[in-house]
């Protein structure tokens, strides 16, 4: 059998033909290596290439054991656990549901007779989603991330014109087909998009970095052109962005001073950041009055409770937790929370501790923390790169939306908008959140199949 036949033997008995590649390329050098050895010992070429696929053995029993550990793999633990998160999450909305009075603002308002139903429709549709990218291939970002990234910010900066609405004054929904959907929430896939372009730019100099200053801010100045770039988004979506890019730095990724790009990237972020926060603040006065609350809320400043209701809201939350019971609903707790219009959406874990107990506040916290370990633990074992970078852009998602709800909510960040991963009564942040982990799902799956490339063209400068 020559060489040709063998390779194309072993080939046959693989699957994905990612790992056929990998394979082959691998199996021609050791035939190579082995031949150039034999040719040492005075065998002419032929001879010793001929020798070489002898002692390769059996192409199909080869191929067979090759295609058994280049296989694509499911992290089973990982989907067990995501699968209890999502029967806590049911679980923790049917006890809402069904525990607060008919008359309360949390069941006429802010959950309604049909929320239970439609979170469960939610939960169902992202274990879809999930799955769906878990089966797509995610090194399609390789090598095509900035065309993806910017037919995303086209398509999202386009949508709004025809089918953006405005609810309660705030113009960040579409309405496509009778559903309506979260502009912000749907932004939040850029951040994949993004990290495959760190990974495109590797080893590109010091100009690269500028770009990617450029494909940092390109979300939110398609926000701009609506007046929608809110200031707590931005400074979520820059934070989310700068930590990806510290970590492609450590990778060595552009052959740049590390020191002195992070010095500057650092001041470069927070000008950008501060600028963004004015602008977008715009001195309104209700902003103002939340900074001003969260001051005095931390004991940094003295204002009156029920000032402006803001302050009221914080003092209700600790109030919720101070008298919730550690395991079932308490009647006090109830009293406080059902009247606050809105908020259980944004601040559900004060309903949840008022309903269900403050055990199932703190299993939900330690929930979403050991998920986002889970998931970064996953991606830093990765020897591809871009599953690395991906990986950890969904990492830091599920991280610092989970960190940043629990803040707000026991007043250690001002009151804003937020929304805690998959326990939201937001359909798209579900959405959303499950389209993550089913990346990671992804990136796990081909972890033993998907080698590494080069990036064509680059150019080599010496990091210090």
């Amino acid at each position: 059998m020559n060489l040709e036949e063998y390779l194309n033997e072993l080939k046959n008995q693989i699957r994905d033909k990612h790992a056929k590649e990998f394979v082959v390329n691998e199996f021609l050098a050791h035939i190579e290596d082995q031949a150039a050895d034999l040719q040492q010992d005075g065998m002419d070429h032929e001879q010793a290439l001929t020798k070489a696929v002898e002692e390769m053995g059996d192409p199909v029993s080869v191929g067979v054991s090759l295609d058994r550990i280049h296989r694509p793999h499911m992290e089973w633990k990982f989907l067990i656990f995501t699968t209890f998160i999502s029967i806590l999450s049911i679980g923790v909305f049917y006890l809402i549901c069904t525990t607060m009075p008919a008359d309360s603002v949390l069941i006429n308002v802010a959950v309604t007779s049909n929320t239970f139903f439609k979170h469960i429709a939610s939960i169902a549709i992202g274990l879809v989603a999930m799955l769906i990218a878990y089966r797509l291939d995610y090194t399609i970002l390789a090598g095509k991330s900035r065309i993806i990234a910017a037919l995303f910010l086209l398509i999202m900066t386009l949508l709004p014109i025809p089918f953006g609405q405005t609810i309660n004054g705030s113009n960040r929904w579409l309405c496509i087909g009778g559903i309506t959907l979260s502009i912000q929430a749907l932004f939040l896939l850029y951040l994949p998009l993004f990290a495959g372009i760190l990974y495109e730019y590797r080893n590109k100099g010091i100009s690269a970095v500028i770009k990617i200053f450029c494909w940092m801010i390109a979300p939110l100045l398609s926000r701009l052109l609506y007046s929608d770039a809110r200031g707590p988004f931005a400074l979520f979506m820059l934070f989310a962005e700068f930590i990806l890019f510290i970590l492609a730095l450590r990778k060595n990724w552009y052959a740049v001073k590390k020191r002195a790009l992070l010095l500057g990237g650092g001041f470069i972020f927070s000008v950008i950041a501060a600028a963004v926060a004015i602008l977008c603040i715009n001195l309104r006065s209700y902003q103002v009055a939340r900074l001003q609350n969260w001051i005095s809320h931390i004991g940094l400043f003295t204002r009156s409770m029920d000032e402006d209701g803001m302050l009221y809201v914080n003092s209700r939350l600790d109030y919720t937790f101070l008298h919730s019971n550690f395991i079932g609903k308490s009647d006090s707790a109830i009293n406080i929370m059902k009247n606050m219009a809105g908020m259980t959406g944004d601040l559900i874990l004060g309903s949840v501790a008022a309903t269900c107990g403050i055990a199932a506040v703190v299993v939900i916290m330690i929930s979403l923390v050991v998920l986002s370990i889970y998931i970064f633990n996953i991606s830093l074992k990765q020897r591809n790169s871009l599953g690395y970078i991906v990986g950890c852009s969904s990492g830091i998602l599920i991280a610092v939306e989970s960190i940043s709800n629990i803040l707000i909510v026991f007043g250690l960040l001002p009151l804003t908008s937020t929304t805690l991963p998959f326990f939201t009564s937001s359909m798209s942040y579900i959405i959303v959140d499950y389209i993550l982990l089913g990346l990671v799902l992804s990136i796990y799956r081909y972890k033993d199949i998907r080698i590494e490339k080069e990036p064509v063209g680059s150019t080599v400068v010496k990091a210090e």
